[in-house]
C-alpha cells in the first residue's frame, strides 16, 4: 500500500470518529435518560483547575532546566564557525517560547476555572436569594393594594 493510499484511509476513518458540536449521552441511571450534553461539578472543575496549576509549577521549575546550557553551548559552536550553534540557538528560542505558551495556557485554565467556579457559586446563591425574597409575600401578613393588611396560611418558605 502506498503512502498516499495509507494516508487516504486514515483520514476517513478518523473522519468516521469525529464528531462534531455534540456529546455522548451520559445515564447515571438506567431508567433515567439525561437530557444535557454536558454534566460538570465543581470537584471536577477543581480538580482540573488544580491539576493545571500543578502543571504549570513544575512546568515553571523544569521547563527551563537546560536553557542557559543549551545556550551557551550554542554560542559557543556557533563562535567556533559550526552550524549545529545556530540551530541549537534557534532551538533554544522556539523551546523558550512554547514553554512560555504552556505556562500560559496552564496559567489560564487554572484562573479560568477557579473564576468559573465561583461565579457559579455567586449566581446560584443570588438565585436562591431571589427565589425567597419572591415568595415571602406568599406566606407572610403584606401590605395589599388596598393597603390592608391579609394573613396567609402557615407554610414553608419554598
Amino acid at each position: 500500500m502506498s503512502f498516499d493510499q495509507e494516508w487516504a484511509e486514515l483520514k476517513k476513518n478518523a473522519a468516521a470518529r469525529t464528531r462534531l458540536n455534540s456529546a455522548p449521552m451520559l445515564e447515571t441511571n438506567p431508567t433515567q435518560t439525561l437530557n444535557e450534553d454536558l454534566i460538570v461539578n465543581d470537584e471536577e472543575l477543581g480538580k482540573i483547575g488544580h491539576a493545571a496549576y500543578v502543571l504549570h509549577g513544575k512546568l515553571m521549575a523544569d521547563g527551563k532546566h537546560a536553557q542557559q546550557q543549551s545556550e551557551t553551548a550554542g554560542d559557543s559552536l556557533q563562535s567556533d564557525g559550526f552550524a549545529t550553534g545556530v540551530a541549537l540557538n534557534k532551538f533554544s528560542k522556539a523551546w523558550k517560547t512554547q514553554v512560555k505558551t504552556l505556562l500560559d495556557g496552564c496559567a489560564h485554565i487554572s484562573n479560568h476555572l477557579d473564576y468559573s467556579i465561583k461565579s457559579k457559586r455567586e449566581e446560584d446563591e443570588q438565585i436562591g436569594t431571589t427565589i425567597r425574597a419572591s415568595k415571602i409575600a406568599d406566606y407572610f401578613d403584606v401590605q395589599n393594594k388596598e393597603n390592608t393588611t391579609r394573613t396567609q396560611s402557615d407554610g414553608p418558605i419554598m
